[in-house]
Parts: C-alpha cells; sequence; structure tokens
C-alpha cells in the first residue's frame, strides 16, 4: 500500500492535469456561430444588399441598431479588403431598399461593436473597437445623412 502523502501527491497531480487540459481546448474564446437559420446572424435582406454591392468581400462581424432614427434596423458591417486591412460601412433600410454609407478603415483583428446613444439625442451613436498586433484601438462614429462621422478615436491609425 502506498504512503499517504503520495497517494496525496498523486491525486493532486491528476487534479492539476485535468484542470489543465480542460483549460486548453482547441476553442478561440469566442462563442460559436449562430445557427445558420439565425437571421440574426445572417443579416437577411440587408447582408444579400452588401454581398451584391460587394462581391468577394468577407464579412467579419455585423450588427444591426436604428442608426439613423427611421425606426428600422441598419446593419453595420466590418469586412475583410486585403490580408492586412478590413473596412466597415453601414447598410441603410431606407423603407424597403437599401444603400450603402462611404466606407472607413476597421480594426484588422478583436473587432466589437458597440451601440451608445452617447449625446441623448438622435442618431444613435456606436463605438468600433479592436486590434492589429499589439496595437489596440476604438473610434466613435454617427451617420449624418447617408455619411459615416468618425467622431472621436485614439488608437485607430494603429489598429486599421
Amino acid at each position: 500500500m502506498m504512503p499517504r502523502r503520495k497517494l496525496l501527491q498523486r491525486f493532486f497531480a491528476w487534479v492539476v492535469l485535468v484542470l489543465l487540459a480542460g483549460g486548453c481546448g482547441a476553442g478561440n474564446g469566442k462563442m460559436p456561430p449562430p445557427a445558420a437559420g439565425d437571421e440574426a446572424f445572417r443579416g437577411g435582406p440587408m447582408l444579400e444588399y452588401f454581398k451584391a454591392a460587394h462581391p468577394g468581400k468577407e464579412v467579419i462581424i455585423l450588427d444591426k441598431a436604428d442608426l439613423n432614427s427611421d425606426n428600422t434596423e441598419d446593419m453595420v458591417v466590418i469586412f475583410r479588403e486585403s490580408k492586412e486591412t478590413n473596412s466597415m460601412l453601414v447598410v441603410l433600410d431606407l423603407s424597403g431598399s437599401y444603400q450603402c454609407t462611404n466606407k472607413v478603415p476597421a480594426p484588422v483583428s478583436n473587432q466589437v461593436i458597440q451601440f451608445k446613444d452617447i449625446d441623448q439625442k438622435p442618431p444613435l451613436e456606436f463605438i468600433v473597437q479592436g486590434m492589429k498586433g499589439a496595437n489596440v484601438g476604438y473610434a466613435i462614429y454617427r451617420l449624418e445623412g447617408t455619411k459615416l462621422e468618425d467622431l472621436f478615436g485614439e488608437g485607430m491609425k494603429d489598429c486599421c
């Protein structure tokens, strides 16, 4: 029979091994994408409009909100321009017809889109943040008519 101390050492070694193995999964730390039938993930007709207007461009992330206070959701799209650069634009839902805003540079990795009513009046602002290598940046945008305006940012030149 093993001494008690040796038995405890083996037990704790197994516990540590199991904990390490569980924390070293192949996942990337992000939640799995929604099911292919999920309307929010697909983007619906607005995403189809974007794809038709920008053939071959890979959509990285998108999110929807009413950005121009017309009671219809608009769609912010961050997409890959090339291996090293991404762009962003908004697809506006103008009562059933669609229009893309101007393109602006977007972060290369770890992109996040957050909607915030910063000034408590229409239109709704949104924040885009992300990285390129070790450089982190963010910018606050607002729609002015059909033009995407950069209100304020920090470090976006280094991460886009």
